[in-house]
């Protein structure tokens, strides 16, 4: 039977069924290291490499039986780090992955000698199918994933950033339109409209869970809800004190409330938890660069001068390094003119 002609399912029980093969390389082999076989499953390797590690281990007891493991293991919801393996994927594509499986188990059909070997031999090739073909569901799994969405957000922001204020793992980028000022959601960026669904998922299937509710405000705030921001970020950090993550976009939502509505009080408060990041993590370029910008409004120039410092001492180059180069100029400009400005004297008649 090929394996076109089976289901997942079928494979998946023969793998289960296989006899453990001895738990050592082969002497005889070059046996890749667990690590790099392991990234056989998320699709991380390129398809020739991939091509050669998968027939090596269906001739090999013992890598197959390490890749036959570590299908076993997607059964379990993924880690973060196998949700960023697999939103590397170049194996991503079903068909692809059903071709590169054929490959291998016709490979297999042409050398081995069926009337000889036992038949737990096949064992390794049918784990590699199943591997493969599992990859699969754990490639859906990452499409709705929090690491995915993070990422779409960035992305989001990036193609039409809203603020001067940075949000997490976001890149550079031109300062656009705020998207939810009249904008309807055809005009928003489709990586955005893409994690709301995502959102809206993890929300329903954990409506206390701050990893889901830390997305909401950051969506919410790229949208320009700022107060509804601030009340789910507020929420995911008594559920999660120590996220940084979760400072940045609160921070950034105090900031923007304060510049839409003229609340000094915010600026205040967006300045108190952005400090409380750097606090938790002193060298993390967004919060040194959101810290110096909500310092500008409630602080001395020295001290947003100072903030500015530390930031480009982190981050020299790059579009948001230009910017804190030019907030740096005009906080030091004012620092000048304010030593230079002789005091008012009272009208006297």
């Amino acid at each position: 039977m090929k394996i076109g002609d089976m289901s997942g399912g079928d494979l998946i029980e023969r793998l289960q069924a296989g006899a453990q093969a001895h738990r050592r390389p082969q002497k005889t082999r070059k046996c890749p290291d667990e690590d790099t076989l392991r990234l056989l499953l998320p699709g991380q390797l390129e398809p020739e490499e991939a091509d050669k590690l998968l027939t090596h281990a269906a001739e090999c007891d013992w890598c197959g039986t390490v890749l036959r493991e570590a299908a076993q293991d997607l059964t379990d919801p993924p880690t973060g780090e196998e949700e960023e393996l697999a939103g590397k994927a170049r194996l991503a594509d079903p068909r692809r992955r059903r071709e590169l499986v054929e490959r291998i188990v016709t490979r297999r059909e042409r050398t081995v000698d069926r009337w000889r070997l036992p038949i737990l031999r096949w064992w390794p090739a049918w784990g590699l199918a199943a591997a493969v073909l599992v990859g699969g569901v754990s490639y859906q799994q990452w499409m709705r994933s929090p690491t995915r969405t993070e990422g779409l957000l960035a992305q989001a922001y990036t193609k039409r950033r809203p603020m001067e204020m940075r949000v997490p793992k976001a890149e550079w980028g031109q300062m656009r339109v705020q998207m939810g000022a009249g904008l309807s959601s055809s005009h928003e960026p489709p990586e955005l409209l893409d994690a709301k669904a995502n959102i809206a998922r993890g929300i329903d299937a954990g409506p206390d869970d701050p990893r889901w509710l830390k997305f909401e405000g950051e969506a919410d705030l790229l949208e320009g809800r700022e107060g509804v921001a601030i009340d789910e970020l507020e929420r995911a950090r008594s559920l999660r004190p120590g996220d940084v993550n979760i400072l940045v976009d609160l921070g950034a939502a105090y900031y923007q409330r304060a510049v839409k509505e003229d609340q000094p009080e915010s600026y205040e408060l967006a300045y108190e938890r952005l400090s409380e990041g750097v606090r938790l993590k002193p060298s993390e370029p967004t919060l040194l660069f959101n810290q110096a910008l909500a310092a500008e409004h409630i602080e001395t120039p020295g001290v947003a001068q100072a903030a500015w410092e530390a930031y480009l001492k982190v981050d020299s180059s790059g579009g948001f390094a230009r910017e804190a180069r030019l907030h740096l100029e005009n906080v030091k400009k004012n620092s000048s003119n304010s030593r230079t400005t002789p005091p008012i004297q009272p009208l006297t008649h």
